[in-house]
Parts: structure tokens; sequence; C-alpha cells
């Protein structure tokens, strides 16, 4: 009996990966500590704790007729604060010999395809990939399909149906003049009177909330993709729109974004090189900027250098375009000490037109995958 029980245990957990052979998880685990940096004057007296988790299922299935199904949920944490919803990727597709079709909450191709190019470091909090201001990044109504490769050149498009934001937000403001005013407290009555010739003057404002609801059903953001790979050239270029109504501003105006990113790798040698224009952005038609990053990577052995170099119209903390270019540069360490964990380092130089938003910051971390 106890044998009989023994090898049906054995049996089944022989047979469970099996059962989930098409169910795939993976991920990674980060902690990183980065200095304050010395922006607003302030010296490098502190410590920033940074983490992040991803934790990814992957599942796929065969349909036949070379077409398969799959669906990726992506749950990302950021120093323990979840991600929209919980989930950084939510999406269901079918791929098969004429492409591939995905539908969910995901990334646009400007954002997850083009602008990650120039992510040139190891760390996860020093980065200095631009354009993070604008675009429609990951949301969530996305459909995206991308074409199979011919001959190296492969083509994507993908729109997003977001909500609308309608009209801005407006307040009225008037006045109303009182006299002789009395103010009575405890029992005892105290004249207060305020403002010229023993007038008070009080102030009202009547808020016009704005329309936030979808007013239409069209797509709100349209995203076109083009990639050519050939041997160790990859080439990658994006052009986006989103829509004004999409935006919460006076007499907004659509967004559109083009960018190009370009890789050349020679044995252990990576050149990276990527720039961007944007006009109006966040629905305002004078914030109209660009910019571009250069970089490499060298691979010696378990050891990986990274250097990387950006400059772009300066914003401010509302993501309007001020006079003057921001520039940063990076140089990025990464120790692998086996295939899956590895020790990361970076350091990063902030040249701010405001030169008390100066910063200079160094980051170090362990990073596992599975």
């Amino acid at each position: 009996m106890k044998k009989t029980l023994i090898a049906a245990s054995v049996a089944a957990l022989v047979a469970a990966p099996a059962a989930f052979a098409d169910v795939a998880i993976s991920g990674n685990v980060i902690q990183e500590f980065i200095t304050d940096g010395d922006d607003t004057g302030s010296s490098e007296d502190g410590l920033d704790s940074i983490s992040a988790v991803d934790l990814v299922f992957s599942v796929s299935e065969d349909l036949g007729n070379g077409m398969s199904a799959f669906a990726k949920i992506h749950n990302y944490r950021d120093n323990a604060a979840p991600s929209a919803g919980g989930y950084a990727d939510q999406i269901v597709g079918l791929k098969g010999d004429f492409g591939t079709v995905v539908v969910g909450r995901m990334e646009d191709f400007t954002e997850g395809k083009v602008s990650a190019m120039a992510n040139a470091g190891f760390t996860d909090a020093l980065s200095i990939e631009p354009n993070r201001t604008y675009k429609t990044g990951r949301s969530e109504g996305g459909m995206a399909y991308v074409s199979p490769s011919f001959n190296g050149l492969t083509f994507g498009v993908a729109g997003f149906a977001l909500d609308n934001g309608g009209s801005a937000a407006s307040t009225t403001t008037g006045t109303i003049s009182v006299t002789n005013i009395l103010n009575v407290s405890a029992g005892a009555a105290t004249a207060n009177v305020s403002g010229a010739g023993g007038t008070a003057v009080v102030t009202t404002q009547t808020s016009n909330a704005a329309n936030v609801s979808d007013a239409d059903a069209k797509l709100d953001a349209t995203n076109l993709f083009v990639e050519y790979a050939n041997g160790p050239l990859l080439v990658r270029a994006s052009h986006e729109v989103k829509n004004k109504e999409t935006f919460n501003v006076s007499n907004a105006a659509d967004q559109k974004i083009t960018n190009i990113g370009v890789n050349y790798t020679m044995g252990d040698v990576k050149l990276i090189g990527y720039m961007y224009e944007t006009e109006n952005g966040g629905g305002t038609t004078t914030n109209d900027v660009d910019g571009f990053m250069v970089g490499a990577q060298m691979n010696m052995g378990n050891n990986k250098v990274s250097i990387g170099y950006t400059e772009e119209d300066s914003l401010t903390s509302a993501g309007a375009k001020q006079a003057g270019e921001d520039e940063t540069w990076a140089v990025s360490f990464s120790h692998s000490l086996s295939k899956r964990t590895s020790i990361n380092a970076t350091y990063n130089s902030h040249d701010d037109v405001t030169a008390t938003n100066d910063k200079d910051q160094f980051g170090i971390g362990l990073k596992h995958t599975f």
C-alpha cells in the first residue's frame, strides 16, 4: 500500500510539468541604492532605496495550421507600489503566417520598440532614455498588428481607445460687496468691517468641471512602426498621433511624435543612436521638443560596460518647454555572477538648464532574473 502511494505520488510529480507545458513563468527581482544627488543645492548625504519586481506569466496554445494563440500577464511593482491595476501588460493575441495580432493593455511602438533602444545603462533607476514626458506609453484598449519579416523588413500598426479629455476646466470669478458686517461671538457683539469705506468684498468662484467622457468610438491614438534587421544592423522608426480630444487643455492640438533608433553590433561592441521630435506635446501647441542620444556597450567576458550621452529640450515639471536644453551622460557597469544574477552600477550626471537642478547620482544594485 505504501509503495503504491509513493509510486503514485512520483508519477503525479513527473506528469505535472506536462500539464503546464504551455505556461512559462519569468521575471526579475531588483534592489538598488541611489544617492540623492545634489539638485537644488543639497549635498549627496543620503541614499534612496529603489526596488522592482517583474512577474510574467506567458501562455501559448497550438491552434493547428501554423497558427497559435498566446497571452501574457505582466505584474510589475516598483518600490512596493503596483502599476495601474496591478499589471504592466495584459495581452492576448494570435500568431501565424499572416503575422501577429495583439489586443489588451500594452506599450505603444514608440515607447516599447524605438525609444527603449536608447537605454544604454544596466541599473533600473538611473536611465538616460529621453522623451519620457510625452508618449501614449502603456495604455488599456490597445490593438496592434505586426507583419512577418520580409527579408529583414517588418512593419506594424497600433491603435488605442483612450478616454477623451473634453473641454478644459474653467473658473468664473465674481465679487459681492457687503457693508456693515457684524461678527457676533460668545454673546458679545463686535463690529468687524473690512474693505474700503467699511465695505467687505467677498470673492465667489464657480468651477466648470472638465468633460472627461469618451465622446466617440474612434481610436484616440495611432502608431505606425517599421523595423529593418540585417546582420549587425538594426533600425527602428515610428510615428505616433494622439488625438487632441484626449488632452484636458484649452485649444488642444494633436500630439505627434516621430522617432528613430539605430543599433550596430561589431563583435562585443554595440553602437547606439536615437533621436525624436515631438509636436504639440501634451496637446499644447507651444510644446515642440526634440532630442537625441548616442551611446555604446561593450561585453568583456562576465563584465559589461556602457556609456551614453543625451541632449534634449528642457521641460518644466508640468511638461512645458523651457528655453535651453538639458544634457545628461552616464557610465554603467555590470558584472555577471551567473547567467541570472548580476551586480550593476551606474554614475549619472545631469546638467540642467536651471543650474539648481543639476544632479550627479551614483547607483548600485543586485538583480536576479528567472
